[in-house]
């Protein structure tokens, strides 16, 4: 296989007809697809030791789907990677970032400016006619002072108040936050937090989707999660956080984390999850975490341990972009052990099927398990 066409087929630029060619070919033999993966490595690691500017591009969200697939897999590969980007990432958001000035809608204010304008200078007409003429001079002046004042306090608020994103699409995203805390986002999640965070409490805001924290400790500023009428609140520790329609789950890995609604608030401890609805006003009851598949898009591993084969499907149908039933309702509480670590979906259901003895069909996004 040409060398030139897999590279290109790595980084996404190849078309239709080139994309068939590669595919077959790496079916065709697995001595093909150790290949690729070798050329793939070589190639990875020649891109990063050679291309700081696309690193940069990635922090500020400017790369296409190949290019941030490129980064999450070199990303993925080895830990020094990663400590080597976070450390370039948290020197760039140390550097000054310009100031953006907010759009103030100049004519709403001239309009609020000329109604109170106009009904004062109404009721000043009763009075001596030379006198009204000071009066409303120093009104005038005194009003157009507070008005560019009120626009200049407007244009300064909105900048000190500037929320920053982090967001993820199709694929896990993880980075770190100001104070050096790592956060890890689910696919299609949404993480918002204040450019100039406070000197009390260090606040963040889940809009949408999961995420798992690493929180820096610090016990002087309290880390707190905002989502749905939910308030988070922990020193340093390890956590998911799950939005979920009208509702908000807490999964507590290591740590002690309070969760507060409506008036209450409850204290979890590792191990331990809570489920909040939007309108809970009661007391609602913490539970023991059933396993530790929460995590499967974290570190990308599944050990399975005498886990039913429905909880199995259950888990690789969040984990990957299939739904994976079971056809028979007696293999259901097949019990099944087995590790995988960032392994594909086709390679565990391939040692599934072998070690279970169970046929797998592809139908669509949906993948059925028989007998």
């Amino acid at each position: 296989m040409n060398k030139e066409l897999l590279e290109r087929y790595i980084v996404g630029e190849t078309n239709e007809v080139e994309n068939n060619l590669v595919q077959r070919w790496l079916e065709e033999d697995p001595d093909n697809r150790a290949e690729y993966l070798k050329v793939k490595n070589v190639f990875l690691s020649y891109l990063y030791a050679m291309n700081k500017e696309l690193l940069e591009r990635h922090m500020v969200g400017e790369t296409n789907e190949a290019e941030r697939m490129i980064v999450e897999e070199w990303l993925e590969k080895d830990a020094n990677n990663r400590e080597a980007y976070l450390q370039m990432k948290k020197l760039w958001d140390s550097l000054p970032k310009p100031l953006e000035v907010p759009e103030v809608d100049v004519d709403k204010a001239w309009m609020d400016f000329k109604i109170v304008r106009d009904r004062r200078a109404l009721e000043s007409t009763e009075t001596p006619k030379r006198k009204t003429k000071v009066i409303q001079w120093n009104w005038w002046a005194a009003a157009s002072i507070l008005l560019v004042c009120m626009v200049g306090f407007y244009v300064f608020d909105r900048s000190q108040r500037k929320e920053m994103h982090l967001a993820s699409q199709e694929a896990v995203r993880q980075d770190a936050l100001p104070d050096g805390s790592i956060v890890t986002l689910n696919k299609n999640t949404e993480l918002a937090y204040s450019s100039t965070w406070s000197n009390k409490n260090r606040n963040v805001e889940l809009k949408k989707g999961e995420v798992f924290f690493r929180v820096q400790k610090d016990k002087k500023h309290p880390f707190v999660i905002a989502t749905g009428n939910t308030h988070i609140t922990v020193l340093g520790t390890s956590f998911n956080v799950r939005r979920i329609p009208n509702a908000t789950e807490v999964i507590v890995a290591t740590g002690l984390v309070k969760v507060a609604y409506a008036d209450k608030e409850i204290f979890l401890r590792p191990d331990q999850m809570l489920t909040i609805r939007d309108t809970d006003t009661m007391k609602v009851e913490k539970k023991p975490v059933q396993d530790k598949f929460y995590k499967y898009y974290v570190d990308r591993e599944f050990n399975f341990e005498n886990t039913p084969l429905k909880r199995v499907t259950e888990v690789l149908s969040q984990a990957y972009d299939y739904k994976v039933m079971i056809d028979d309702p007696a293999l259901e509480k097949i019990p099944y052990t087995a590790e995988f670590k960032q392994n594909s979906l086709a390679e565990i259901l391939k040692v599934m099927a072998k070690s279970l003895d169970l046929k797998v069909e592809v139908r669509d996004k949906e993948i059925h398990l028989t007998r």
